[in-house]
């Protein structure tokens, strides 16, 4: 047997909508660690991301579901609390899988790349007790912790800042690890600019992923919290998916082990009474 003739790989269709596409990759038999979602950039490459991320799921046993957010339902999926609602979309897809005994129940794993870090960070953020680890690579731009900006840069202002500042000692109370390439440096026209993001977040990619690291560690040190909060910058690589897995192993960081599962208390002992 070959070393991927034990992967399956599903397409399932969704309701056009409600639930999107999905592709599922891993063992035939559902395995007993949690699911990876990952989540696609704006050029929806899904199927480079299946082709890539699929030996991975293999060596580490685990299963992967890998959303396509189309342009025509859902294109402003990035934000996850957008209008066409991709944060909803994603809970509907998942609860389908779980009633299909495709994946376990409880919390899942969430990588996403460029703009699908977007969405990532801020899905986590708005529902942290579905998402355990979380891989944010590349995105053009972030919602900071910061309560002094708006909604989406910041947490000031609406419905959705008030929801993130009261989520976040339980978004920033996991494993975090945040990635991006040495070479993404340019700044194209899918990067967000401006006066007030260029101040706030920085220039590029690079200089973005480490200002809002520095702020999640900052706050979630001011809530008494130990951060689990990481950077690593893939050397040699730009702003291509591709080549982040094949020159720096970025599939290590979207598929991690998965998190060892806490076991039961022991049994208590009781002595029994003397006849």
């Amino acid at each position: 047997m070959s070393a991927m003739e034990d992967v399956v790989r599903i397409f399932r269709r969704g309701v056009p909508g409600l639930i999107p596409d999905a592709w599922i990759v891993g063992p035939a038999e559902t395995p007993p660690a949690p699911p990876v979602v990952v989540i696609h950039g704006i050029t929806r490459g899904v199927d480079e991301m299946v082709d890539r991320l699929a030996p991975r799921a293999r060596a580490m046993e685990r299963t992967l579901v890998l959303p396509h957010f189309s342009q025509t339902e859902w294109p402003r999926y990035q934000r996850a609390a957008c209008k066409s609602r991709a944060d909803w979309a994603l809970l509907r897809l998942m609860a389908a899988l779980r009633e299909e005994d495709r994946i376990r129940a409880g919390r899942f794993d969430l990588s996403g790349f460029s703009g699908g870090a977007q969405f990532a960070h801020r899905f986590a953020w708005l529902y942290p007790r579905s998402v355990d680890r979380l891989c944010a690579t590349a995105p053009g731009w972030w919602t900071f912790p910061d309560p002094a900006a708006a909604w989406p840069r910041g947490t000031a202002g609406g419905a959705q800042g008030f929801r993130l500042e009261a989520n976040l000692r339980a978004f920033l109370d996991r494993r975090i690890t945040v990635c991006v390439g040495s070479d993404d440096i340019d700044r194209d026209p899918n990067l967000r600019q401006g006066i007030e993001i260029d101040a706030q977040q920085g220039q590029t990619r690079v200089s973005r992923a480490a200002a809002w690291v520095a702020m999640a560690e900052a706050r979630a040190r001011a809530l008494g919290l130990d951060p689990a909060i990481s950077l690593r910058v893939l050397q040699g690589c730009g702003h291509s998916f591709s080549d982040c897995v094949t020159r720096a192993a970025l599939d290590r960081d979207f598929v991690a082990p998965a998190a060892p599962r806490a076991l039961p208390p022991p049994a208590r002992f009781q002595k029994r009474k003397a006849a």
